[in-house]
């Protein structure tokens, strides 16, 4: 499974939507009320001892009061006061007896299921919470603490999804079978909603989605899915053209974009294979028969937009020797801190080369490269460099190469929400991928104007003596290293690279009664106690333990006070 959901999320639905080309798989929100719903509801409540025993008596055949009293050995005041609570509660029948006979209770319908089951039902008026969905206009099963406010969507990178109308909900459009199967996963399974009295909405929430962007192969039109925990969400896809979201959003796909495919000799995987491969695998009828081994067998395969941030994935995480990624642009969608964290980890064993630079440099994201350099100058295997003007967009790993139009540092969060359709080539060959990685490392360090950071010592020759670099000379084993940062410098920098709504990784340091901090690095963060587990925790080592590994999402980032806020519940699954 990848570390990428967003990767993860077009795998799955790369092939959704028949006659159509996966673009994109971009995180966004949708917005939704918090409900808070006034209903009558059927009480539970366990019967006091003396009518338990009572009804279980007469369910037995002791119909008279005297024998009761003898049966429960109570006085006849507490046994005719246990008769007379039967009697409120409409669980016997009581009759006045003819003169001479006795007196005789019979038992009634609520009566005889209460002494089954010793307990009573009674309507009673109660107020639950429930999200409602402003997209597809319905109540969800969604918890309150999955949502996030108004003003931490806006100030996030995420696409804000538009909503279904601006009229308040109202307690006609709520109905018992739609709050019972809201709260059904975690409400009591005695609790049975009988009717809904009133409703009090509180707007500007929002809930965290994967929105799928697809193009029409014959028209180029534009349609959009969504995906919420996982899951395909049909309503979504009507909702979403029912409000026009494409044309809101600004979302349009530019012409498709022509790849070189990598000219290298061997058996090929063509789009229309690898496709019918992929389909077939999905298929849950023909996925037994399908040859799932056919793509890691093929030397050369064709990759569609799906396949390439899950490769990205695989190379920060897989290779020994060595990395190599070309990318014309650089931001900070892609290249968040759990990003460069897994570069400098990644560094400590392999040599990490990134070349990037087009034109004047403006789709570039300066904080994102920033942090690049930073990571570059606490690394001694991590290398940085700017270079005049590439098209090129490669990666290079320790046993296979991917050449495409895919911008690898760029494929993610485009601010102006133009779209195409990238492929490329996985060359999964030992030999192609050295050659390749010698090529393009010795084509770029000849294009280099800038380096930050360690080049493998091979290709330090290369090096365009004119180009800007930090320290000794590049044929130096201890080349391009920037001056080192002070600490305070560093956590500063650390505060500043955090986004509210990022999911960053790190290591439990310190457990308190009121919660536990986080190791992220350069700064710590605070998980308080109420964001550890959406069920009541009495201490947080009831949750987690010192030096465990925990992913987590950044909910605020306080610069002047340099604190960071941290959830662990709140991390999308």
């Amino acid at each position: 499974m990848s570390r990428d959901i967003y990767a993860d999320a077009a795998r799955r639905h790369a092939h959704a939507l028949p006659g159509h080309t996966l673009l994109a798989a971009e995180p966004c929100y949708i917005p939704a009320s918090v409900l808070t719903v006034d209903v009558l509801a059927e009480e539970v409540e366990d019967l006091d001892k003396a009518q338990k025993y009572a009804l279980a008596a007469l369910l037995n055949g002791i119909y008279t009061v005297e024998d009761l009293e003898l049966f429960m050995g109570l006085t006849p005041e507490d046994t005719a006061t246990t008769v007379a609570g039967l009697l409120r509660s409409e669980f016997v029948d009581y009759r006045p007896p003819a003169p001479g006979q006795p007196r005789v209770l019979s038992l009634l319908p609520n009566g005889l299921e209460a002494a089954r089951d010793a307990r009573v039902r009674r309507p009673k008026p109660t107020t639950i919470q429930v999200v409602y969905d402003r997209l597809t206009g319905g109540v969800t099963s969604w918890r309150r603490n999955s949502l996030v406010r108004s003003g931490t969507a806006r100030k996030s990178q995420f696409i804000v999804l538009p909503q279904k109308g601006g009229v308040d909900v109202e307690r006609a459009d709520l109905t018992v079978t739609a709050i019972s199967d809201a709260i059904d996963g975690y409400a009591r399974s005695d609790f049975k909603i009988l009717g809904v009295t009133g409703v009090t909405e509180s707007r500007n929430f929002y809930r965290d989605a994967i929105l799928l962007v697809y193009r029409d192969i014959d028209s180029s039109s534009v349609r959009l899915g969504i995906e919420v925990d996982g899951q395909w969400r049909e309503e979504h896809l009507a909702a979403l053209e029912d409000v026009d979201a494409v044309d809101k959003l600004g979302i349009s796909s530019t012409e498709e974009v022509s790849y070189e495919p990598a000219d290298e000799p061997g058996p090929r995987l063509s789009r229309d294979e690898v496709i019918a491969i992929q389909t077939a695998l999905n298929d849950a009828d023909t996925a037994p028969q399908a040859d799932d081994d056919r793509l890691d067998r093929t030397a050369i395969r064709w990759l569609s937009m799906a396949d390439h941030p899950a490769w990205l994935d695989d190379a920060l995480t897989g290779p020994k020797r060595r990395l190599l990624i070309i990318s014309p642009w650089i931001t900070g969608s892609v290249v968040t801190r759990q990003f460069v964290g897994r570069l400098e980890q990644l560094a400590r064993s392999a040599d990490v080369t990134i070349f990037w630079g087009f034109g004047d440099n403006a789709k570039t994201d300066r904080h994102a490269l920033q942090s690049l350099h930073d990571a570059a100058g606490r690394s001694s295997r991590l290398a940085v460099v700017r270079v005049d003007d590439t098209h090129a967009k490669i990666l290079v790993s320790d046993s296979y190469y991917v050449k495409t139009s895919f911008n690898w540092l760029s494929f993610r969060g485009d601010s102006n929400r133009k779209f195409r359709q990238e492929e490329g080539d996985l060359v999964s060959d030992q030999v192609l991928a050295d050659r390749a990685y010698d090529r393009y490392m010795r084509e770029n360090c000849g294009l280099a104007l800038e380096i930050l950071g360690t080049l493998p010592e091979r290709y330090r020759t290369y090096v365009n003596p004119a180009s800007s670099t930090t320290g000794p000379p590049p044929s130096s084993p201890d080349a391009m290293s920037p001056p080192r940062q002070s600490r305070a410098e560093r956590k500063r920098e650390a505060l500043k690279s955090l986004s509210v709504g990022e999911v960053v990784s790190g290591t439990v340091k310190t457990i308190t009664n009121f919660g536990a901090f986080v190791d992220l690095g350069e700064v710590d963060g605070l998980v308080h106690i109420s964001q550890l587990a959406d069920r009541r925790v009495d201490h947080p080592s009831d949750v987690v333990s010192v030096g465990d590994a925990v992913t987590v999402l950044v909910q605020d980032v306080d610069l002047d006070r340099e604190r960071v806020s941290l959830s662990l519940r709140a991390v999308p699954q």
